[in-house]
């Protein structure tokens, strides 16, 4: 698991003092631009633009540990898109093509999962 403090960044100088500018770790998309910091400490720096205004615009993946904003985190597992992509509900089973009748979380011919479960395929 990944264990970085922020998501990716970028610092820009600024007249008074460095803004941060930080990004979706999945998409790229930038999600927040700070005001200005000025600290002789450049980790403290970082971390207080960090808490201050970016943190709370973004989602930890539980799985993975990226920070994604929150149009790339499936809340449903506080996981990010890439660990838990979105699902409707399936009109075949993905894994051997049976027609889905009712609303069923597994398959009543192979058996396995027909959504995503955690990680796991079959009970």
């Amino acid at each position: 698991m990944n264990s970085k403090n922020t998501a990716k960044f970028r610092k820009v100088p600024d007249l008074n003092g460095n803004r941060y500018y930080f990004y979706c770790d999945l998409s790229g998309a930038l999600v927040c631009i700070t005001k200005p910091y000025k600290s002789q400490d450049s980790q403290e720096e970082l971390l207080l633009a960090w808490e201050n205004e970016a943190r709370w615009q973004f989602d930890k993946c539980q799985k993975c540990g990226k920070w994604v904003s929150s149009i790339m985190f499936n809340a449903d597992v506080l996981e990010c898109v890439d660990c838990a992509p979105w699902e409707e509900k399936p009109k075949f089973c993905k894994h051997c093509g049976e027609a889905v009748v009712a609303d069923e979380d597994k398959c009543t011919k192979c058996g396995l999962f027909l959504r995503y479960q955690g990680g796991e395929l079959s009970a």
